[in-house]
C-alpha cells in the first residue's frame, strides 16, 4: 500500500528523495535544493515522499495556491518504474488535493528535440491518468524552453493560471502562457 509523508529534515528517505530529484530532472529544470526547502518552510509548497511497505518509491513536489495544486516535480525511483507506481501517485495526489485543479507542465511536443519518443510516452501517461491537454504553452527560461500545460479540469482558465504564475513562490523566469498554434 502506498504511503505518503511530507519531507522533513528527520525523514529517513530524505537523501533518497534528494538523489532522485537530482538525477531525474535536467539541471535546466531544477530549482536549487535550498529553494525547495524554503518553499516548504513558507507553507505554500509540499515535498511528498511515497513508500510502499517502507520501501522508497518516489517523490512529488507540489505548489499550492488558491484552488490550484501545481505538480512541479514527479519522479519514481528507477528500480520501481513500470510497476504502476506513477499511476498510484497521481491517484493519491488527486485524493490529497480533492477540489483543487491539478496542473503540471511537460516538455512540449511542439518544439524540436532529441527525446521526442520519451516526451510522447510521458504525455500519454498523464493523459491516461486523467489530465487534459489545455492547448496552452508555458515558455520558461526567457522563452528558450516550452512546456505544454496539462490540467485535471476539462476547461482551462488561462487568466486564473497566470495569477498563479505571478504568485509563483520560487525564483523562476516563466513568461506569459499562450494558446498553442
Amino acid at each position: 500500500m502506498l504511503t505518503t509523508k511530507k519531507l522533513s529534515k528527520e525523514n529517513e528517505n530524505k537523501k533518497h528523495a534528494e538523489c532522485l530529484y537530482l538525477t531525474a530532472f535536467p539541471a535546466i529544470e531544477r530549482h536549487p535544493l535550498n529553494e525547495l526547502y524554503e518553499g516548504c518552510e513558507k507553507g505554500n509548497c509540499e515535498w511528498l515522499l511515497f513508500t510502499d511497505q517502507n520501501k522508497f518509491i518516489g517523490m512529488a513536489y507540489m505548489i499550492l495556491h488558491d484552488d490550484i495544486a501545481f505538480l512541479l516535480y514527479l519522479a519514481v525511483d528507477d528500480p520501481q518504474r513500470n510497476k504502476g507506481y506513477g499511476t498510484k501517485i497521481l491517484t493519491t495526489l488527486n485524493e490529497l488535493y480533492k477540489g483543487k485543479e491539478l496542473i503540471l507542465l511537460i516538455e512540449s511536443l511542439r518544439e524540436k528535440c532529441d527525446n521526442k519518443e520519451i516526451r510522447i510516452r510521458r504525455k500519454g501517461f498523464y493523459l491516461r491518468n486523467g489530465l487534459h491537454d489545455t492547448q496552452y504553452v508555458q515558455p520558461c527560461e526567457n522563452g528558450t524552453v516550452l512546456y505544454d500545460i496539462l490540467s485535471t479540469n476539462t476547461t482551462f482558465d488561462v487568466n486564473h493560471y497566470m495569477n498563479f504564475v505571478h504568485n509563483y513562490p520560487l525564483p523562476t523566469t516563466m513568461g506569459e502562457a499562450f494558446k498553442a498554434q
